[in-house]
């Protein structure tokens, strides 16, 4: 016992050898065929699915859409989220108007360099052919309620959070310094996700603090300046245009009032005196929602946290530092929603690591002793791998649903075809998020408070838009509603395996042309 315990030690600590941990070219075709494939199968943004109608996607791309047609963000056109994400939305509508083809470019872009850095950290501790396993794990992250329906900014952000996790192993393994051209990136791509969800920056806080004091402890004192001055300097890059756009459009005050002051202490929902008990329930039930939503990936975090453990104090004191920092900053404000988690996914290579170094102890190389089957084996397992875990993920993903229905069957479209029949119509989600109508209608809101959020102030802006008749056309969700100066057109329902049975009301403002709904 005392024999196989020291060899499991033994395997837990072993590393390939220091070098640049490259992952080649077969390999990185491999992840990229995975991404295109997976975000087909599991983003309502793909070509397979009739429309993404998923509401904070649609709120986000009708942000973006907006922009490119000349609103100005948060001034014009409100919504909470990061002006980072409002741009990448703008980009998809440029690239593929109203359709979330663009979107769907970007999430096969976000997915490939996610597991392209997850495989970098993968290899930091195994060799090449336990990258392998990270297609088959991965079916933990697309396939779970976290991923929700596609284009979440946690989902966009996951690659360079991923980026400055590798960054920051590979310095502990290696007992290198940071370069700094990757402080330069790190700053990058921390300043973006500052500028699409500053929630998201936990794991920077516990990450960069760990920094320091391991920069302290190795005596690197001149690298430590190259830390703050590369790091801040790459956070500039990145916050110079953001900062300009608002400066341009004189804008500067509604950035802070939406993004921050809204956020920060409108947003957030659990109210008791004791804020340490506030604290503490928020995270407890952050933590059943964690569960549910990602629960076969926390095990796989968790077994990663023990790998880091087993191998050395200084990589376990960074892993849960960064994991902790992280998960305070999603949950701490009370809020709870299943896609937060997803963030966690940049943990789980740790996890696969693990794996792979039990899977070790099977003596399976006495199968092969030929290094032509071997590689015959490995053509088979790299195909295998991409067939499985797409197989897997369609099995399990709770997107999938949604590519049996048709157009024709969605209130989207039904509702579109009425609204198109009204030039330049102009058209308000009442008390509830954007559903997609904006999208397919290819209408751009001439409201600042174009769908209900959660912002006390919302509705009541809402109604003075209803009262005066600033729009053509007005939408209610759930409830038939009667107002003075519009008339009821139709209604229509959905009911499906993940959305809850919905009924949308149709109003067209009186003294409008009348419409025949056939």
């Amino acid at each position: 016992m005392l024999t196989r315990t020291n060899k499991l030690l033994l395997s837990l600590r072993d590393s390939p050898p220091k070098g640049d941990n490259r992952l080649g070219r077969a390999y990185t075709a491999l992840l990229f065929v995975f991404s295109i494939a997976v975000i087909t199968v599991c983003s309502k943004s793909s070509p397979l699915y009739p429309l993404n109608n998923w509401d904070d996607a649609n709120c986000f791309f009708t942000v973006g859409k907006s922009v490119v047609n000349g609103q100005v963000m948060y001034r014009d056109i409100f919504e909470q989220k990061g002006p980072l994400l409002y741009f990448l939305y703008a980009v998809a509508y440029v690239i593929s108007g109203n359709s979330f083809i663009g979107a769907y470019l970007i999430e096969i872009i976000c997915c490939f360099f996610f597991l392209f850095y997850s495989a970098k950290i993968i290899t930091l501790f195994c060799d090449i052919k336990a990258v392998l396993l990270l297609p088959l794990v991965s079916i933990s992250v697309f396939a779970a309620p976290a991923f929700e329906q596609g284009g979440s900014a946690e989902e966009l952000c996951l690659p360079m959070i991923t980026y400055a996790f590798y960054v920051g192993l590979k310095s502990i393994v290696h007992k290198t310094p940071v370069t700094p051209r990757e402080w330069i990136i790190v700053g990058i791509t921390s300043g973006a996700v500052l500028w699409i969800k500053f929630s998201l920056l936990g794991f920077y806080i516990g990450c960069g603090a760990f920094m320091v004091f391991f920069y302290i402890a190795q005596k690197w004192h001149n690298e430590l300046l190259n830390f703050f001055v590369f790091l801040m300097f790459g956070e500039f890059i990145i916050s110079l245009p953001v900062l300009l756009y608002f400066i341009i459009n004189d804008a500067v005050s509604d950035l802070f009032e939406v993004y921050f002051y809204c956020n920060m202490f409108i947003y957030p929902v659990r109210e008791v005196e004791n804020k340490l008990l506030g604290l503490i329930l928020n995270i407890h039930e952050g933590t059943k929602s964690c569960l549910y939503s990602f629960g076969v990936g926390c095990g796989f975090i968790i077994a990663g946290a023990v790998y880091a453990f087993i191998r050395s104090k200084k990589l376990f004191i960074f892993v849960i530092s960064s994991l902790v920092s992280s998960y305070l900053l999603i949950y701490a404000g009370g809020r709870r929603y299943t896609y937060y988690s997803l963030i966690l996914a940049v943990f789980l290579s740790l996890g696969i690591v693990m794996l792979y170094k039990l899977l070790q102890l099977i003596p399976l190389k006495k199968l092969y002793q030929n290094k032509t089957e071997r590689k015959a084996l490995a053509c088979i397992c790299s195909a295998g791998t991409v067939i499985v875990s797409v197989s897997a993920v369609y099995a399990l993903s709770p997107n999938t649903y949604m590519m049996t229905y048709s157009r024709t069957e969605l209130p989207q479209y039904k509702f579109g075809e009425v609204i198109s029949k009204t030039e330049d119509a102009t058209l308000l989600n009442y008390k509830f998020l954007d559903g997609g109508f904006y999208t397919v209608g290819e209408v751009v809101p001439n409201c600042r408070f174009f769908c209900g959020l959660n912002i006390p102030y919302a509705l009541d802006e809402q109604d003075k838009y209803i009262r005066s008749g600033k729009v053509d056309y007005v939408i209610s969700c759930g409830t038939r509603y009667y107002f003075e100066n519009y008339e009821y057109v139709c209604c229509e329902s959905f009911e499906s395996h993940r959305d809850s049975y919905c009924t949308y009301y149709l109003y067209k403002k009186k003294d409008s042309a009348p419409i025949k709904v056939v």
